[in-house]
Protein backbone atom coordinates (compact mmCIF):
# COMPACT_ATOMS: atom_id res chain seq x y z
CA UNK A 1 0.00 0.00 0.00
CA UNK A 2 1.51 3.58 -1.12
CA UNK A 3 1.77 6.49 1.42
CA UNK A 4 0.22 9.26 0.58
CA UNK A 5 2.63 12.41 0.62
CA UNK A 6 1.12 15.47 2.13
CA UNK A 7 2.57 18.88 1.09
CA UNK A 8 2.02 21.63 3.69
CA UNK A 9 2.84 25.14 3.21
CA UNK A 10 5.44 26.02 5.89
CA UNK A 11 3.91 28.75 8.00
CA UNK A 12 3.79 32.68 7.21
CA UNK A 13 6.26 34.24 9.30
CA UNK A 14 5.21 36.31 12.43
CA UNK A 15 3.87 39.52 11.68
CA UNK A 16 2.70 38.57 7.56
CA UNK A 17 -0.26 39.65 6.55
CA UNK A 18 -2.11 36.76 5.08
CA UNK A 19 -5.12 37.02 2.89
CA UNK A 20 -7.30 36.63 6.51
CA UNK A 21 -5.71 39.15 8.03
CA UNK A 22 -6.37 41.02 4.98
CA UNK A 23 -9.88 40.17 5.15
CA UNK A 24 -10.60 40.86 8.57
CA UNK A 25 -9.47 44.63 8.16
CA UNK A 26 -11.75 45.07 5.21
CA UNK A 27 -14.94 44.07 7.70
CA UNK A 28 -13.24 45.62 10.42
CA UNK A 29 -13.21 49.33 7.81
CA UNK A 30 -16.67 48.37 6.70
CA UNK A 31 -18.03 48.20 9.84
CA UNK A 32 -16.47 51.61 11.12
CA UNK A 33 -17.83 53.56 7.86
CA UNK A 34 -21.22 51.67 8.86
CA UNK A 35 -21.28 53.02 12.61
CA UNK A 36 -19.54 56.15 11.72
CA UNK A 37 -22.87 56.51 9.32
CA UNK A 38 -25.67 55.19 11.00
CA UNK A 39 -24.83 56.46 15.01
CA UNK A 40 -25.81 59.93 14.36
CA UNK A 41 -29.16 58.63 12.76
CA UNK A 42 -29.61 56.38 15.20
CA UNK A 43 -28.82 58.76 17.93
CA UNK A 44 -30.93 61.11 16.82
CA UNK A 45 -34.36 58.80 15.99
CA UNK A 46 -34.16 57.78 20.22
CA UNK A 47 -33.82 61.73 21.01
CA UNK A 48 -37.05 62.17 19.06
CA UNK A 49 -38.75 59.00 20.87
CA UNK A 50 -37.49 60.58 24.28
CA UNK A 51 -39.32 64.16 23.42
CA UNK A 52 -42.46 62.72 22.50
CA UNK A 53 -41.89 60.59 26.10
CA UNK A 54 -41.54 63.81 27.81
CA UNK A 55 -44.50 65.58 26.67
CA UNK A 56 -46.71 62.15 26.61
CA UNK A 57 -45.67 62.82 30.85
CA UNK A 58 -46.87 66.02 30.46
CA UNK A 59 -49.65 65.09 28.74
CA UNK A 60 -50.89 63.63 31.83
CA UNK A 61 -51.20 67.17 33.85
CA UNK A 62 -52.31 69.19 31.19
CA UNK A 63 -55.36 68.50 28.80
CA UNK A 64 -54.64 70.77 26.09
CA UNK A 65 -53.44 68.58 23.22
CA UNK A 66 -53.24 71.08 20.76
CA UNK A 67 -50.77 73.39 22.86
CA UNK A 68 -48.55 70.16 24.07
CA UNK A 69 -48.25 69.19 19.84
CA UNK A 70 -47.00 72.57 18.66
CA UNK A 71 -45.00 72.45 22.17
CA UNK A 72 -43.44 68.99 21.40
CA UNK A 73 -42.93 69.84 17.08
CA UNK A 74 -40.76 72.54 17.87
CA UNK A 75 -39.05 70.86 20.41
CA UNK A 76 -38.10 68.56 17.82
CA UNK A 77 -37.17 71.02 15.38
CA UNK A 78 -34.50 72.73 17.81
CA UNK A 79 -32.61 69.03 18.22
CA UNK A 80 -30.56 69.69 14.98
CA UNK A 81 -30.24 71.33 11.93
CA UNK A 82 -27.55 70.49 8.78
CA UNK A 83 -26.56 72.69 6.09
CA UNK A 84 -28.37 73.34 2.62
CA UNK A 85 -28.63 75.70 -0.37
CA UNK A 86 -31.93 77.83 -0.53
CA UNK A 87 -33.88 78.44 -3.36
CA UNK A 88 -31.46 81.14 -4.28
CA UNK A 89 -28.60 79.10 -3.97
CA UNK A 90 -27.66 81.02 -0.78
CA UNK A 91 -26.23 78.30 2.30
CA UNK A 92 -29.12 77.81 4.92
CA UNK A 93 -29.73 75.71 7.73
CA UNK A 94 -32.89 73.15 7.60
CA UNK A 95 -33.73 71.43 11.07
CA UNK A 96 -33.06 67.78 10.77
CA UNK A 97 -36.24 67.04 12.29
CA UNK A 98 -38.90 69.02 10.73
CA UNK A 99 -42.68 68.20 11.14
CA UNK A 100 -45.75 69.79 10.97
CA UNK A 101 -48.22 69.83 14.11
CA UNK A 102 -50.74 69.12 11.42
CA UNK A 103 -48.77 65.67 10.31
CA UNK A 104 -48.83 64.77 14.05
CA UNK A 105 -51.48 61.67 15.09
CA UNK A 106 -51.94 62.65 18.76
CA UNK A 107 -55.26 60.70 20.15
CA UNK A 108 -55.98 60.68 23.81
CA UNK A 109 -58.52 58.24 25.55
CA UNK A 110 -59.06 57.29 29.14
CA UNK A 111 -55.76 55.98 29.73
CA UNK A 112 -53.51 55.72 27.08
CA UNK A 113 -52.06 58.40 24.26
CA UNK A 114 -50.89 57.41 20.81
CA UNK A 115 -48.52 59.80 19.16
CA UNK A 116 -47.86 58.34 15.35
CA UNK A 117 -45.43 60.59 12.42
CA UNK A 118 -42.93 60.09 10.07
CA UNK A 119 -40.01 62.96 9.23
CA UNK A 120 -37.74 62.47 6.05
CA UNK A 121 -34.02 62.31 6.96
CA UNK A 122 -31.03 62.67 4.59
CA UNK A 123 -27.78 60.79 5.14
CA UNK A 124 -24.87 61.62 3.96
CA UNK A 125 -22.57 59.22 2.82
CA UNK A 126 -18.96 60.60 3.08
CA UNK A 127 -16.12 59.45 0.99
CA UNK A 128 -19.12 58.42 -1.85
CA UNK A 129 -20.38 61.90 -2.29
CA UNK A 130 -24.09 60.41 -2.12
CA UNK A 131 -26.79 60.71 0.07
CA UNK A 132 -29.86 58.67 0.87
CA UNK A 133 -33.25 59.52 2.20
CA UNK A 134 -35.11 57.63 4.81
CA UNK A 135 -38.48 58.24 6.00
CA UNK A 136 -38.12 57.64 10.22
CA UNK A 137 -41.28 56.54 11.82
CA UNK A 138 -42.46 57.14 15.24
CA UNK A 139 -45.40 54.88 16.97
CA UNK A 140 -45.99 55.05 19.96
CA UNK A 141 -48.65 54.58 22.54
CA UNK A 142 -47.87 55.62 25.61
CA UNK A 143 -50.10 55.12 29.52
CA UNK A 144 -51.07 58.48 30.65
CA UNK A 145 -53.17 57.38 33.65
CA UNK A 146 -52.80 58.64 37.39
CA UNK A 147 -51.11 56.13 39.50
CA UNK A 148 -52.49 55.15 42.08
CA UNK A 149 -50.60 55.69 45.48
CA UNK A 150 -51.24 53.46 48.61
CA UNK A 151 -53.75 50.66 49.09
CA UNK A 152 -57.58 51.07 48.93
CA UNK A 153 -59.39 50.95 52.11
Amino acid sequence: MATRRTTRRPPAPRGAITWVGLVLLAALVALGYVAYVAIPVVALHYEVRQVVRDFANQAVKDPDDRKLVAAMTDKLRRLGDEPVLDPQGRPARRPLVDVNPRDVVWERSDSSLHVAFDYRREIALPFLDRSIERVMSVDLDLDISRPQWGGAP
